[in-house]
């Protein structure tokens, strides 16, 4: 009888440890299911960063776009009021002085054309055609090729 309480009480105590085993194996499940769906839930906010920091850098491209096109718009129309004080024939020296600004930035602004013609490289280098024009349409005394 004493082998018989001897192995009804291993045979308690390997249930028991199953049953603990078992339990120990389920809260590990648990825990590693708990894990993996913090790691998805990571893996999505990581994505969602991406996203924000794409849309981001989309809308600081479409604003630098922005800013350039209203810069050049100023640019040009200081440039042109520029040009319209050179046109009242004062020096580019006084039209510097009034502005505060350095006489090398006191320039005529191009007109826009839509292809040169041949001899434009000429004509902007002399500031006269060879015609004895002046780029500004006024007529030199003399021709520019003769010297």
């Amino acid at each position: 009888m004493a082998e018989n309480r001897k192995s009804a009480t291993q045979a308690a105590a390997r249930k028991a440890a199953r049953e603990r085993a078992a339990e120990r194996a389920a809260e590990f499940r648990r825990r590693q299911e708990r894990l993996e769906e913090l790691a998805t839930e990571y893996f999505v906010a990581v994505d969602a960063v991406e996203g924000i920091e794409a849309d981001a850098e989309e809308r600081i491209a479409a604003i630098r776009a922005e800013t350039e096109r209203k810069v050049e718009a100023s640019r040009a129309e200081a440039a042109a009021i520029v040009g319209k004080m050179l046109d009242t024939k004062v020096t580019r020296d006084e039209v510097a002085e009034r502005l505060g600004i350095p006489t090398r930035e006191v320039k005529r602004p191009k007109v826009a054309t839509t292809e040169p013609p041949a001899g434009a490289a000429d004509e902007s280098e002399s500031g006269t055609t060879d015609e004895g024009h002046d780029v500004d349409g006024e007529h030199d005394a003399q021709p520019a090729y003769a010297a």
